[in-house]
């Protein structure tokens, strides 16, 4: 990165943070209005319009300051009903990008939390109030693995069904983190640029929001390389692609997750694979320019 890309990347980080903290402030002030049925409506209404005004003064900031670029179809989903958001997960600049493609016109796009959350100053007063679904996990040390497995769909599907009372879109992240090639290694997956999707988490969210019709939208995020949230402050990441499909959550089955999940995954990879050799070639003909 040059010099004035690092300078790009410490403005945007500086008023990304403000950005976040006028909102919240302006939510603190709003929040007792959440706690009366007759202006919980109301206070929801304004609360989708604060968190899409913050996402737009993102999209300003990171399109004309830092120059940095995705590319992707318009996106419109009912925001009066609930939906499931899955994407591959490269960078923690995945999140800035799915808010902008899903929540610009759309749902306010909310994540699990785990509860510890709720004590940090900023994140707790956004988590409570939007209603983020929040884990309570209790189990103890010692306990079978399948038992932990089990009750962790159980908080999954639970927290997923207050989506139905407070429609939202949820995101999952079902590599449940971030890809890297040692990670990929590691696990040994079949996927060139993807590790290998966890199941159990989509189908609980299935599970409970199926009732509240909605869809899900599946994301893949294509990068022509493995930047850093720095570097995509910074403009230097190069543009991203963005493409997605939707399907009713109702015509998936839980029980049919596993195998439906890895065929995304299977034409995810090789959305990538493309995308990457495209790049490569890109690179290799502007190297013979210059030579």
């Amino acid at each position: 990165m040059t010099a004035r890309q690092h300078l790009k990347a410490a403005i945007c980080l500086a008023v990304i943070t403000l950005n976040l903290t006028f909102w919240a402030l302006l939510l603190l002030v709003l929040l007792p209005a959440k706690a009366a049925p007759r202006t919980r409506p109301w206070f929801r209404q304004v609360a989708a319009r604060i968190y899409r005004a913050a996402v737009r003064v993102d999209n300003v900031l990171l399109r004309r300051v830092s120059r940095a670029s995705w590319l992707a179809r318009e996106l419109s989903l009912d925001a009066a009903r609930p939906h499931i958001v899955l994407s591959n997960h490269r960078s923690w600049a995945d999140i800035l990008i799915v808010q902008s493609v899903v929540a610009t016109r759309g749902p306010v796009v909310k994540f699990l939390c785990k509860r510890e959350l709720l004590y940090v100053p900023i994140f707790g007063l956004i988590i409570l109030a939007f209603d983020f679904p929040v884990l309570r996990r209790r189990t103890r040390r010692g306990t079978d693995p399948a038992d932990r497995r089990d009750d962790d769909r159980r908080r999954v599907r639970e927290a997923a069904a207050a989506l139905i009372d407070s429609p939202a879109a949820i995101l999952s992240f079902a590599e449940g983190t971030r890809f890297t090639n040692a990670k990929r290694e590691a696990g040994n997956g079949p996927y060139d640029h993807l590790l290998p999707p966890r199941a159990g988490g989509l189908a609980a969210m299935i599970e409970a929001l199926a009732p509240g019709g909605g869809t899900i939208v599946d994301l893949t995020l294509a990068y022509q390389r493995a930047p850093s949230f720095w570097e995509f402050l910074g403009g230097a990441a190069g543009p991203v692609e963005v493409e997605w499909e939707t399907v009713p959550i109702a015509d998936v089955a839980p029980e049919g997750v596993h195998d439906w999940l890895n065929d995304c995954w299977r034409r995810k990879d090789a959305r990538l694979r493309s995308v990457l050799l495209m790049t490569k070639d890109s690179d290799l003909a502007n190297l013979s320019e210059m030579e």
